[in-house]
């Protein structure tokens, strides 16, 4: 069976998501921790830096000795690498002394960019001050590039993409094993389930471990045994309701046939009177004529009751559909007579062979036709048409009785479900009949019709 959506992929796709969705916020996180603890530990090198300064500072200021003050400048810059600006401005904000990389310099000569010291320059500096002996002398100014920190926190930032990537590879295999031992044991489940046949013994069902899979498996194969009794169970019910309604068939072909046998009889009984009367030897050809068509007719009419009251389990084999239908026709001649209902046969004389059980079908036909004659008690137009649509046969027979009523529709195929008066049916002739035809591999349906009702018979054509 194929599937759409296949557990496999799922799953593997459910694990791709999760460690996706693991990583990426792992990154958030741990590039954002980083990067608060590196600019913690960068803003406390530069306050320590300043306040150095600021203290080694005064002494030079309180001299006036610009060339100490420019060579302990120098100095300081050496403290740190990522240092790129000192700077000991006076209190008018004048330069006194300064050692600055060109990114220091452009952000010293920029008042605008003085007046915000202490937050991140456009350049990805950053500059902290401290004031010498309580800003009297002035303010010493330290600026610390970002690029390191940058650096480190791409660095990081690289590590855990890489944990991340392996992460997603060794989750991915796992998945995949996952998924193939997990599918593999559902794909047997489903292999199981598509191969169970109701009519024969549940094929084996064999898994390795003993876990809840297993168990389902072992629950699965009861229920397929369990659904194959009950199977058996309905298709023994089904043929003990057929044996019922055919009893109950028999007896309403009874009264046909009683008349159709007691008219030859009196025929034979007159004709062997005169026999014996010495007629001469002209009248006894004429007289054994009629003796020998009326047994010809009890004959055929014990026969055919014989034939239907035969008719059991359902085998398959080339069945020539107008021939059924005469059969069932002669059966049901003598009610048609009495109901006086007409015939009317819309059957192609090149009808081909249909795959069905001759005796079973002529009984589901029967059984419409004399449905039919109940419903047109005071006479009507039984029709009876037939035809092929691509490999399969359909037969129709309808009446122009009084029809199914609306709210029966498809409940009329139900047991016990009739529209007949109380008394008149046993209301399983209709559930019967669509239960063999549809054991023929058929169906049997109602058709909506204007007047009357319409039943019609499909049935596999043979191969």
């Amino acid at each position: 069976m194929r599937v759409r959506r296949p557990l496999r992929v799922r799953l593997q796709a459910a694990t791709l998501l999760a460690v996706l969705a693991f990583g990426t916020i792992n990154l958030l996180l741990v590039g954002r921790v980083t990067y608060t603890a590196l600019r913690s530990e960068q803003e406390r090198r530069l306050a320590f830096v300043a306040n150095l300064l600021a203290q080694r500072a005064v002494r030079p200021l309180l001299l006036d000795d610009r060339v100490a003050l420019l060579q302990l400048v120098d100095e300081s810059r050496t403290l740190d690498p990522d240092l790129v600006l000192l700077a000991v401005v006076g209190p008018r904000g004048t330069v006194l002394a300064s050692s600055a990389t060109p990114e220091g310099e452009a952000w010293l000569a920029s008042p605008a960019d003085r007046g915000r010291a202490s937050q991140l320059s456009r350049q990805g500096l950053r500059v902290a001050e401290a004031p010498v002996l309580g800003g009297q002398l002035g303010t010493v100014w330290v600026g610390i590039s970002e690029r390191t920190l940058r650096a480190a926190l791409t660095r990081v930032i690289g590590i855990i993409c890489l944990m991340v990537t392996a992460f997603l590879a060794a989750g991915m295999a796992v998945a995949a094993a996952l998924a193939r031992s997990f599918t593999r044991r559902v794909g047997s489940l489903v292999d199981f389930a598509e191969r169970v046949d109701l009519d024969e013994a549940p094929p084996p069902l064999s898994l390795d471990n003993e876990d809840e899979i297993a168990a389902l498996g072992t629950q699965l194969a009861a229920m397929a045994e369990r659904l194959r009794r009950l199977h058996e169970a309905t298709r023994q019910q089904e043929r003990e309701m057929a044996r019922v309604e055919q009893l109950a068939t028999l007896g309403t072909l009874a009264a046909g046939v009683a008349h159709e046998i007691n008219n030859p009889l009196a025929g034979i009984r007159t004709a062997i009177e005169r026999l014996l009367r010495h007629v001469p030897a002209s009248d006894a050809v004429r007289y054994g004529t009629v003796l020998r068509d009326a047994v010809t007719r009890i004959e055929r009419a014990v026969r055919g009751m014989l034939e239907f009251s035969r008719a059991g389990e359902v085998t398959l084999g080339r069945v020539v559909v107008p021939e059924v239908v005469e059969q069932s026709l002669r059966l049901a001649a003598p009610r048609l007579e009495e109901r006086r209902i007409s015939v009317v046969q819309n059957l192609p004389s090149e009808l081909p062979a249909a795959l069905a059980d001759g005796g079973q079908l002529s009984q589901v036909i029967l059984n419409l036709i004399l449905n039919a004659c109940d419903a047109m008690p005071e006479g009507g137009v039984l029709t009876i048409s037939g035809g092929t649509t691509g490999r399969r046969l359909w037969l129709e027979v309808a009446d122009t009785g009084c029809g199914v009523p609306e709210e029966l529709g498809e409940r009329i195929f139900l047991p016990f479900v009739t529209s007949k008066p109380a008394g008149a049916g046993t209301g399983l002739g209709l559930a019967v009949s669509r239960a063999a035809i549809r054991e023929m591999g058929g169906n049997l349906q109602l058709v909506t019709v204007p007047v009357g009702a319409c039943f019609r018979i499909e049935l596999e054509l043979v191969s």
